[in-house]
């Protein structure tokens, strides 16, 4: 694209074939579970997020260089990626059934480095968004998100939530994956990308 060559991209045309290239990857993911209906739903969230987290993750002095093959990479520093670890605590949430509440005692067992980083990333999001505000800069959000969305994947990785060794550690670790869902559904929010609770 180029104002000056007169070559121009017309944004419905961008977001149709960012919807169309989301769709093939649901489908090719997810085409044996999931109705038509719910795929296209998918497909529109992830498009549309994956552009919209695309422009305002540069910062706005600089240019933008778009390219497919990382807007809708699903393990890059993009929107599905973003989409998808907000996914995977809702997946998380849904199969624990109920929700504990907090004790003081739940706190004392969070120890893992990995639980700590997560919980450091979730405590930053007022910062973050305050100092994104005063300065004019939505990209800080975005990369705050990717940092939180870096860490939860660690904290996935290193920490056995619904099968932990006690109940107690399974309680204080669900408590955990719930901030880790809220910081990111509303950070997603602020970037004008939707939080999915499937993919």
């Amino acid at each position: 694209m180029s104002t000056r060559r007169n070559r121009v991209v017309f944004l419905d045309d961008l977001v149709d074939e960012a919807v169309d290239l989301a769709y093939e990857e649901v489908k090719k993911r997810r085409g044996d579970e999931l109705d038509e209906k719910r795929m296209r739903a998918i497909a529109e969230a992830v498009g549309v997020g994956a552009l919209r987290y695309n422009i305002v993750r540069v910062q706005p002095e600089k240019g933008i260089v778009f390219k497919w093959e990382e807007a809708l990479n699903f393990e890059g520093a993009s929107a599905p990626f973003l989409q998808y670890a907000h996914t995977r605590c809702a997946g998380i949430l849904r199969k624990a059934g109920t929700r504990p509440s907090w004790k003081e005692s739940l706190g004392a067992l969070v120890v893992h480095p990995s639980e700590h980083e997560l919980l450091y990333q979730i405590a930053r999001l007022p910062r973050v968004v305050d100092e994104a505000a005063a300065k004019d800069a939505p990209h800080m959000l975005a990369g705050y998100a990717q940092e939180l969305a870096g860490s939860l994947s660690g904290f996935y990785r290193d920490c056995a939530v619904l099968n932990a060794d006690s109940p107690q550690l399974r309680d204080a670790r669900l408590l955990v994956v719930q901030a880790a869902k809220t910081a990111l559904k509303n950070t997603l929010d602020l970037l004008g990308v939707p939080a999915l609770e499937e993919m």
